[in-house]
């Protein structure tokens, strides 16, 4: 189980807003009586609600974040230090100087596009015709 200091920011910085919506959650009961029957007559039964699907929405991430951190996953395969010294099967033997000059001797031999002085099918452009509005002079 290894983490960083970002992951470790990240971590803690799900946490606060998980707390604050606990708070609130704690304090929102509490003034109902403590049982849903006394949440539910003074009216603050979507409000409970409401805190409890945003809380839930908001502990996914950090549920992630603390799957990957004690699972030692990574988002991206073979992005760990260990992998970085290594060639991956896919680039070894490219060689990026070959592929550019093959795309620049490519380049030189495709014709260039047509211009538009080239072309003997040419109208002249009529102006679209008016819509909403005042009509010009």
């Amino acid at each position: 189980m290894r983490l960083s200091i970002g992951g470790m920011l990240g971590i803690i910085g799900g946490l606060i807003p998980l707390v604050y919506i606990g708070w609130l959650l704690r304090h929102f009961v509490g003034v109902g009586g403590g049982t849903a029957d006394g949440i539910a007559m003074i009216g603050l039964g979507p409000t409970v609600m409401g805190l409890t699907v945003v809380g839930i929405l908001f502990a996914l991430p950090l549920i992630i974040k603390l799957l990957r951190a004690v699972s030692g996953t990574n988002r991206v395969p073979g992005a760990s230090a260990e992998a970085a010294g290594e060639l991956s099967t896919e680039t070894q033997g490219f060689d990026a100087d070959a592929a550019f000059a093959n795309y620049m001797r490519n380049r030189d031999a495709s014709p260039p596009p047509p211009i538009a002085a080239d072309a003997e099918d040419l109208h002249p452009v009529t102006p679209r015709p008016g819509g909403f509005g005042r009509k010009g002079v």
